[in-house]
């Protein structure tokens, strides 16, 4: 049985039609159709019914499905690892990681680990907070870095660190020396909020805001790299945890509102894991250099 005829088969399946499958394994659709032939008369029954000019799976072919994809992903995940060896590596850390975690604290700690242990090969899968937890329990990934707790008696959840929420504005162009710092009140009379870039404080900060300003309007803007960036071309304000900013704060980019109606949230990040590996445990050393309370 040839490699090729499984990629043809899950492919085929995926698109239920035999011309997309060809375009996205960059073969002529007749090649297609005498693999997924080939497959069949190895099996002995047909995968496919044909539908017009699409295809669905028979009984069998769904049944064979998984096997084949399972095949496929061993094959990919050996040659991964032969090449990771050949450049060195011997063993494999793989994170789940939030885009708030990636795009701020997590660059200069992996680059500073990756010096320091060269032949562990880190592999980050950014993924949204939500889903962290659930990638660790299934074993996609070793450990979680995420701005959600996880829940679950078999995954340990360690706070990390907890980081201040800042109100933020764009730099309108003016002198930054001796000009009087920016006024909340008419930003937040006047200006849009944009929400929802952090999977858990802005229910209950938005519920407080509110209270004093009821009209405020407000957007959603899921990501916080874009929040910053919808900012600093002036359409919104935001409330955006100091580390993200850190940066555009020093270069004059966004300025920081002087809030002061209430104590702002904090945005807390957590180091979430399933078992204990010999990479795991190093990372965590590491780790715990910048932050004690993992240990």
């Amino acid at each position: 049985m040839d490699l090729k005829w499984i990629r043809s088969f899950v492919t085929a399946a995926k698109y239920q039609n035999f011309r997309q499958a060809a375009e996205q394994l960059y073969l002529a659709q007749p090649t297609i159709s005498v693999h997924i032939q080939h497959l069949e008369e190895a099996i002995g029954s047909p995968l496919f019914e044909r539908t017009g000019r699409n295809v669905i799976l028979t009984p069998t072919g769904k049944r064979f499905l998984p096997y084949a994809e399972q095949l496929l992903a061993t094959y990919e995940s050996g040659i991964q690892d032969i090449e990771g060896y050949r450049q060195g590596y011997h063993r494999k850390l793989s994170l789940a990681v939030s885009p708030l975690i990636a795009a701020s604290v997590l660059p200069s700690i992996l680059r500073r680990f990756v010096e320091q242990y060269p032949t562990i090969e880190v592999q980050v899968h950014v993924r949204e907070s939500k889903d962290i937890a659930d990638d660790v329990f299934n074993g996609a990934v070793d450990l979680g870095l995420s701005r959600m707790q996880a829940k679950g008696a078999q995954l340990q959840s360690i706070l990390l660190y907890e980081d201040p929420v800042i109100l933020v504005a764009g730099y309108d162009g003016g002198e930054l020396e001796g000009t009087p710092p920016l006024d909340a009140d008419q930003l937040l009379s006047a200006s849009l909020m944009l929400t929802y870039h952090h999977p858990e404080y802005w229910d209950g900060l938005l519920l407080q805001i509110k209270k004093t300003y009821p009209r405020l309007r407000t957007m959603i803007v899921s990501q916080v790299h874009i929040a910053k960036r919808f900012i600093e071309e002036g359409l919104g304000i935001s409330f955006l945890p100091r580390s993200t900013v850190k940066r555009e704060l020093l270069e004059g980019r966004l300025l920081e509102v002087d809030f002061k109606l209430f104590a702002p949230p904090v945005a807390a990040t957590y180091w979430i894991q399933k078992y204990e590996t010999e990479e795991i445990a190093t990372f965590k050393s590491f780790l715990a250099y910048y932050y004690p309370s993992i240990l």
